[in-house]
């Protein structure tokens, strides 16, 4: 039976805004997708789908033209190399979704944040800290979810890996722990604050799994990696002051050229994860050993149609 309530996500295109979408359409939910571009409809099946520039706060109002229950943003800027981004679109863009919501009287606002906050020393993590703040004393129910990284980023190297080539780490590569969460596992924990009040008016700190798959050091990761495609490891390790000559070059450069900029940036963000500790209390059933497998499994599969078909 199709839920009553209507639930509006933004970063409907994002890595977890698809997911969220996806998970909310199979609990029936009534679904209103939001995507800063045109997309093919059939991508959100189940989810009615409007476009906005979130960063307008007159096209928001087209876009609440009709009553909302809860609004869950998954709204990030994705280039490192531009910090005023994130601050036009971690902070005031959804800004101007909240103060939106609270024009359509929307009763709930779910705000998908990162732990990395915790310990704010880029602009991405003091824009949303700062929204986390403006919600917070809003006056509308809120939940602030702040999950550990995810794996997509954290077997970045893997598609390098497969080609053959040597993986890099910084270091002993175990200056940090990790335990990731999946996509699937983070979209089900944003579904459950829908209705679950004890998610509500707090800053709710996740990770996956707490299992030995799944609590890993970088070093652990590429190790991870090599193993399930078959291969001996080959990794590299680099020394932590290179990465720190790199960073403090590239951000002198960068103040000149912006696609030096962009890779500083990049930069900053890697030295912060390969660095810092991103650890939380345990959700979900997927690790990070059972998503390097499948990625390898996915690689496997183009290969051995090819092979069929010769």
């Amino acid at each position: 039976m199709l839920s009553k309530k209507r639930v509006m996500v933004f970063g409907a295109t994002g890595y977890i805004g698809r997911q969220v979408i996806q998970e909310l359409v199979k609990r029936q939910y009534q679904v209103v997708a939001v995507s800063r571009r045109k997309v093919n409809a059939e991508e959100f099946a189940g989810a009615e789908l409007r476009i906005t520039d979130a960063t307008s706060r007159e096209s928001l109002k087209d876009v609440f033209r009709d009553e909302i229950n809860v609004v869950i943003s998954c709204l990030a800027n994705n280039d490192p190399g531009k910090p005023e981004d994130f601050y036009k679109i971690d902070y005031q863009a959804t800004l101007n979704i909240l103060q939106a919501a609270q024009e359509n009287v929307t009763d709930h606002f779910i705000l998908l944040s990162a732990i990395c906050v915790r310990r704010p020393k880029l602009a991405l993590q003091r824009a949303k800290l700062e929204m986390e703040h403006a919600l917070m004393i809003s006056g509308m129910d809120y939940t602030i979810v702040r999950p550990t990284a995810y794996f997509r980023d954290l077997a970045g190297q893997f598609a390098n890996i497969l080609k053959g080539s040597p993986a890099y780490m910084l270091g002993s590569g175990e200056y940090a722990h990790y335990n990731p969460i999946a996509k699937e596992d983070l979209a089900a924990y944003l579904a459950n604050c829908i209705e679950d009040v004890g998610h509500r008016n707090r800053i709710n700190i996740i990770g996956g799994p707490e299992v030995p798959e799944n609590i890993v050091t970088y070093k652990r990761i590429l190790e991870m990696s090599y193993q399930a495609i078959g291969r001996e490891p080959k990794i590299k390790s680099l020394p932590r002051w290179v990465l720190s000559a790199v960073m403090g070059m590239t951000a002198f450069i960068g103040l000149f050229i912006p696609k030096v900029r962009f890779a500083a940036g990049i930069i900053r963000l890697m030295n912060y994860y390969l660095t810092t500790d991103l650890r939380a209390p345990g959700y979900g059933t997927i690790t990070m050993k059972d998503h390097l497998e499948m990625m390898a499994a996915e690689s496997e599969a183009p290969r051995a149609q090819r092979g069929a078909s010769r």
